[in-house]
């Protein structure tokens, strides 16, 4: 029980800092609420993988941060991670699939201190989807 609440502290601690310092969205764009929701995703299965999280302490994180931080209801949190979950595969949904394997990278430029290098992967990946979504 221990673990998982270390665990969720980490992921309110990666959300603070790369929130606060690193990922500068407009709050009231749903787009970059789920884009961010997204590479917040895949930046939690790096942690988790790092700290061999069940899947389920993962899932939970994720449904805390977009309930609080993002500002989602409680069932729209529940629903955007089980769709992120779903995501995970490929075939499902591509693009929701490489954003979540960007977060998983940006976790170990977090874990390494480079935030100049992970605010600009994440700035790249909301201007590709603003650009093949017209936006």
């Amino acid at each position: 029980m221990e673990e998982n609440k270390d665990f969720l502290n980490e992921c309110i601690s990666i959300t603070n800092t790369t929130i606060d310092k690193v990922f500068k969205i407009d709050s009231n764009d749903e787009q970059e609420k789920q884009i961010l929701g997204t590479y917040l995703f895949g930046m939690f299965n790096g942690l988790g993988h790092e700290k061999n999280s069940k899947p389920v302490d993962i899932q939970g994180a994720i449904i805390q941060i977009l309930s609080q931080n993002l500002h989602y209801s409680l069932d729209s949190a529940v629903q955007f991670s089980q769709f992120l979950i779903n995501s995970t595969d490929k075939d499902f949904h591509p693009t929701m699939f490489a954003i979540i394997h960007r977060g998983l990278e940006g976790y170990f430029m977090y874990k390494n201190g480079e935030s100049g290098k992970l605010s600009q992967d994440f700035c790249d990946i909301i201007e590709v989807v603003k650009a093949a979504t017209g936006r």
